[in-house]
């Protein structure tokens, strides 16, 4: 077949969508082409190639020219998009993300695209846009059958952040994949809530995937700690401070010891913690106090 020489020129465009406008660079591209193979591909090949490279002002103007060529087209779209993620330009990826869902509203890559770097607006809205925001979230959960646990931790997350911890302990215990950081999402709100015996049987959870979290052991022995349980909270608390020494956990421990009553392993630990922190004024307040229920000055 007859082969054609063609020069093409990446000048300025516009595609029609406001959001996925930019000026791009020029430069010159020689492509030997014969007449059964598509411009759209190749521009779109070399898209992916600069993507896969972090090139992205490159990759961007490879798949704006992509689509210019072939209208409406949500692959080349996407690939717009995730240049401008590359590039940190958030709210121009948010647009392109909203003009493929105006093309294909049930398009779950872009829904949970636009979903997920809508997060950092949340703060900012007031009640009703934050409503629609977790209802939308919500909705897109349920429709994926709540796979991903990665979503659920950032929708739980958010809750948290926003203070809405029941429904962030409903969202944690979605996850049926048992990610750690759904068990310590669940065993922490559930706490928050009140939820004793279930934060401890999320905690151990928790703990028995990962050992290590040691944040686990603080929560459990807080969990412990609110039932009454207090040797098995000071346990926890004990294992917690072998990976992270906490004033407050010492002042913690203290005043189990002294609802219990037994006022001189009180001061033995926090004898033992003022000796680890000398400045802290917490420590030498309470040790204050108990030494004069036990008769000192």
């Amino acid at each position: 077949m007859k082969k054609l020489l063609i020069v093409l020129f990446i000048g300025i465009a516009s595609i029609g969508y406001a959001e996925v406008q930019d000026n791009f660079i020029t430069k010159e591209t020689y492509w030997e082409i014969g007449d059964d193979f598509g411009i759209y591909e190749k521009y779109m090949e070399e898209g992916d190639s600069s993507y896969l490279k972090g090139n992205y002002n490159d990759s961007l103007n490879y798949y704006l020219r992509a689509f210019e060529l072939k209208k409406d087209d949500i692959e080349s779209l996407y690939g717009v998009a995730e240049s401008y993620e590359g590039l940190n330009e958030t709210e121009k990826a948010l647009g392109v993300y909203r003009k493929i869902l105006k093309l294909n509203p049930e398009n779950m890559r872009a829904l949970q695209k636009k979903i997920i770097l809508n997060k950092k607006n949340v703060p900012k809205w007031g009640y009703d846009k934050k409503e629609k925001y977790f209802e939308e979230f919500e909705n897109y959960l349920k429709k994926t059958n709540y796979i991903s646990s990665e979503d659920i931790y950032i929708l739980g997350s958010i809750y948290i952040n926003d203070k809405s911890f029941e429904r962030a302990y409903i969202v944690f215990k979605r996850d049926k994949r048992g990610d750690y950081r759904n068990y310590f999402g669940t065993a922490t709100t559930a706490r928050f809530l009140g939820k004793y015996d279930t934060a401890i049987i999320f905690y151990n959870k928790l703990l028995s995937v990962k050992p290590d979290f040691y944040r686990g052991y603080i929560g459990l022995g807080a969990s412990y700690q609110m039932k009454g349980e207090y040797d098995k909270a000071i346990e926890n608390m004990e294992k917690y401070l072998v990976y992270q020494e906490d004033e407050n956990v010492y002042i913690a421990m203290a005043n189990i010891y002294m609802a219990e009553d037994r006022y001189s392993s009180a001061k033995d630990i926090l004898e033992k913690a003022q000796a680890k922190f000398p400045d802290s004024k917490k420590i030498r307040k309470n040790l204050g106090d108990i030494y004069s229920k036990l008769g000192r000055d």
